[in-house]
């Protein structure tokens, strides 16, 4: 009987850790994915500026094409 507790006991503490490691890891996980969020809103942004610029520089082009 105590080497069934003793058993037991090993593995609920084992549960317990790996409980503890993947609430951790999902924490992390979570602040992860938050962070690469917000990169990509920024990057978004700047694409979307770049290709306002780009719009605007062909626009340019081709009003001096026309005019020459």
């Amino acid at each position: 009987m105590d080497d069934l507790l003793k058993r037991l006991e090993g593995q609920i503490k084992s549960l317990v850790e790996q409980h503890d490691q993947l609430r951790q890891s999902n924490h992390q996980l979570k602040h992860n994915q938050g962070s690469l969020s917000r990169e990509k809103d920024k990057l978004l942004t700047r694409q979307q500026k770049a290709i306002s610029v780009i719009e605007s520089l062909v626009s340019k082009l081709k009003t001096m094409e026309k005019t020459t």
